[in-house]
């Protein structure tokens, strides 16, 4: 998270926010004004002064040569008085623990998990899911491979899911009949076989279990 570019730093207004990997950093502007102290929610902190951030119980400032740093506080579950609401991880109670959807598998209190194309967490005991990010696809024509949850791109509008039918474009069926598209009809001489027009392409798929029936 970029706390300088979407303006949820704690700098002062003086004091110039430099985004770091997992925090943020205030530099002191420079002349005879800046001291070791850091100026910080309309008051300041000492230089080499340790605090919790009020929002944040989970986040720890340092204040440095006129300079802020702030990051997530660092677990340790061997220290029996560590925060469970910032280390979930280190929660071994039984009543913290998950089941997953199937009743099969216990999760720890913030563990996450894959289930039903949602992303899932165990918190202190109860499951929250949300529906699993897929990424941008800039082409045509995408479909979902059985077993995944985000599509993919194809070439083949055969095989694609995301078809937008347009009655403009229609297919010819073997009968003499021009079909409009998304219509479906069985192949002239093979029962089994269904075809589907999309967008003027035939696509056509045989049931297996039709010809093992014949």
């Amino acid at each position: 998270i970029d706390e300088c570019a979407l303006k949820t730093h704690t700098c002062w207004n003086d004091s110039a926010c430099v985004n770091l990997a997992g925090g943020f950093d205030c530099l002191c502007p420079s002349g005879p004004s800046c001291t070791g102290d850091c100026p910080h929610e309309g008051g300041f902190k000492r230089n080499g002064q340790v605090w919790t951030l009020r929002e944040d119980r989970c986040s720890v400032c340092s204040c440095k040569d006129g300079r802020i740093f702030c990051r997530r506080t660092a677990c340790d579950c061997k220290n029996p008085s560590a925060d469970l609401f910032c280390c979930p991880e280190c929660d071994t109670r039984v009543t913290s623990q998950c089941l997953d959807q199937t009743g099969h598998k216990l999760y720890r209190s913030g563990d996450n998990w894959t289930y039903s194309c949602q992303q899932c967490r165990c918190l202190e005991g109860e499951v929250d899911c949300w529906p699993l990010l897929c990424p941008n696809l800039n082409c045509e024509y995408t479909a979902i491979a059985e077993g995944e949850c985000c599509p993919h791109c194809v070439s083949d509008p055969c095989l694609a899911d995301n078809i937008t039918y347009d009655i403009r474009k229609t297919c010819p069926d073997g009968y003499g009949i021009t079909r409009l598209s998304g219509a479906v009809w069985t192949m002239v001489g093979s029962p089994c076989t269904t075809c589907k027009c999309k967008n003027g392409n035939v696509c056509c798929s045989v049931d297996l279990e039709c010809l093992n029936n014949n």
